[in-house]
């Protein structure tokens, strides 16, 4: 049995909804960091939020690695996302969120002459 059986969407599709999950996920670690760092010092807070955004930080950067060629992103914008941190996160889920469903399902192959 299929894994997706009853599912329509492409495998571009799940990947870039898991990516628009992470790339939020990743911001709001960020933020929460920052509150224990700047505005209520904790440094066993600080300790254990740093550590799991480290975490979705580098799952930020791998899936998008990995949707890169598929969607059809420059280096460039890639490169801007991972190093702008928070900012790449809202970046990466903007884009996502404005991408059209057409451009995430792959087009049918041509059938050949018979």
């Amino acid at each position: 049995m299929p894994d997706f059986a009853d599912d329509t969407s492409s495998e571009l599709e799940r990947k870039a909804r898991a990516l628009k999950f992470v790339a939020l996920f990743e911001t709001l670690t960020y933020l929460l960091l920052a509150y224990f760092w700047l505005i209520a010092p904790n440094d066993a807070m600080k300790a254990v939020v740093g550590f799991f955004h480290g975490l979705v930080w580098m799952a930020f950067v791998a899936m998008t690695l990995i949707i890169r060629p598929d969607i059809g992103w420059t280096w460039g914008y890639t490169a801007l996302v991972i190093l702008t941190g928070p900012i790449g996160g809202v970046l990466v889920w903007w884009r996502l969120h404005r991408t059209p469903r057409a451009l995430l399902v792959p087009r049918p192959s041509p059938q050949p002459d018979r």
